[in-house]
């Protein structure tokens, strides 16, 4: 069916208005197309520009290619290593000096190591070898042994009293033996003097008796004393000694003294078969040489004086008065013959 003209006239112009519009967007389209490669290279640019301010900031100092630097003119270069020689000459010395110094002070600090330990030590050793020439005869302690060969006069005196009646029964004799034995410990005295020594003795005559004309057995006779002696150089491992003692003696009654005193006590006299006590003092002089380091022979020449308590008795018997009284008085001249042996 055909549309009016009118209405044939009315859609005429709508090609032409489609073409118009078709050209509008295309002009506004063409902006946004051109502008999107723009916007990309703007991005790859700042990316860029990124890196190479990292490459700026890197330690590794690498020259701008873009910015390269004039070369300097040939006879400055040449010029430029005097500077860096004089330079270097100056650091060695003060390189050897800084290297110089640890090694002197790690010489200084090694030089003292062995002084305490090694120097020192033959030190020690020089001061204390002398210790044992201290004294010509070292040993400190000692112990001795040896016989004694004396010669003795004595006397013993005696009084027997009943009430006013008095009666001597003194007596004058000489010792059947003339043999005894003597032992002795002494040690040195480094406090007052090397020299000194002191100790303590023991002498055993064994039977004790009067010889001669008036023979009378006493008993067992022992001697404890304390001695002293002082050693005096003369010669080459000889020393003289003086010397002198002192102690107490002890009588075990014995023989004729023992049936005296059962005789006593059967008569009702209060006497006791104990040991006699008595004292002793005296000096010697002598010899004494250093045989080896550990043992010394020595001889002396003893005088000495001894007293016995043998009764010292006073009762009343039966209405009488009793008294007895016996001592006897030893003057004692003897050689001593002996060895030492230190400790």
């Amino acid at each position: 069916m055909l549309l009016p003209l009118r209405s044939r006239n009315m859609f005429q112009p709508l090609p032409r208005v489609c073409c118009g519009l078709l050209s509008a967007l295309l002009v506004l389209a063409a902006p946004a197309v051109e502008a999107a490669p723009s916007k990309k290279a703007s991005k790859s640019s700042r990316t860029g520009t990124s890196k190479a301010g990292a490459s700026k900031t890197s330690p590794a100092s690498q020259p701008a290619a873009s910015t390269p630097e004039p070369s300097p003119p040939a006879e400055e270069t040449k010029a430029a290593p005097a500077p860096a020689e004089a330079a270097k000459a100056a650091e060695e010395p003060a390189r050897l000096a800084v290297e110089s110094k640890p090694a002197a002070e790690s010489k200084a600090a090694a030089a003292p190591r062995p002084a305490p330990v090694v120097r020192s030590a033959p030190v020690v050793r020089a001061a204390a070898a002398p210790e044992p020439t201290a004294s010509i005869f070292p040993g400190r302690v000692r112990i001795g042994v040896g016989p004694d060969l004396f010669f003795e006069s004595s006397r013993m005196s005696g009084e027997l009293g009943i009430d006013t009646s008095r009666r001597d029964e003194s007596f004058d004799y000489s010792s059947a033996g003339f043999l005894s034995v003597t032992a002795w410990l002494n040690s040195s005295v480094p406090s007052v003097s090397e020299r000194l020594r002191v100790g303590a003795g023991l002498r055993v005559f064994g039977n004790y008796a009067a010889g001669g004309d008036r023979e009378f057995g006493f008993g067992l006779l022992n001697e404890v004393f304390a001695t002293g002696e002082y050693g005096l150089p003369v010669a080459d491992k000889m020393e003289v000694v003086f010397a002198a003692r002192a102690g107490l003696s002890f009588l075990i009654p014995g023989r004729e003294f023992s049936a005296e005193i059962r005789r006593l006590q059967e008569q009702g006299v209060s006497v006791w078969s104990v040991p006699r006590v008595g004292w002793l003092v005296g000096p010697s002089v002598g010899a004494r040489r250093r045989m080896s380091e550990r043992i010394w022979l020595r001889a002396d020449v003893l005088g000495q004086v001894e007293q016995q308590y043998l009764f010292a008795t006073s009762q009343e018997i039966s209405g009488f008065n009793y008294t007895k009284n016996w001592s006897t008085l030893a003057l004692r001249l003897g050689l001593s013959l002996g060895a030492e042996f230190s400790l």
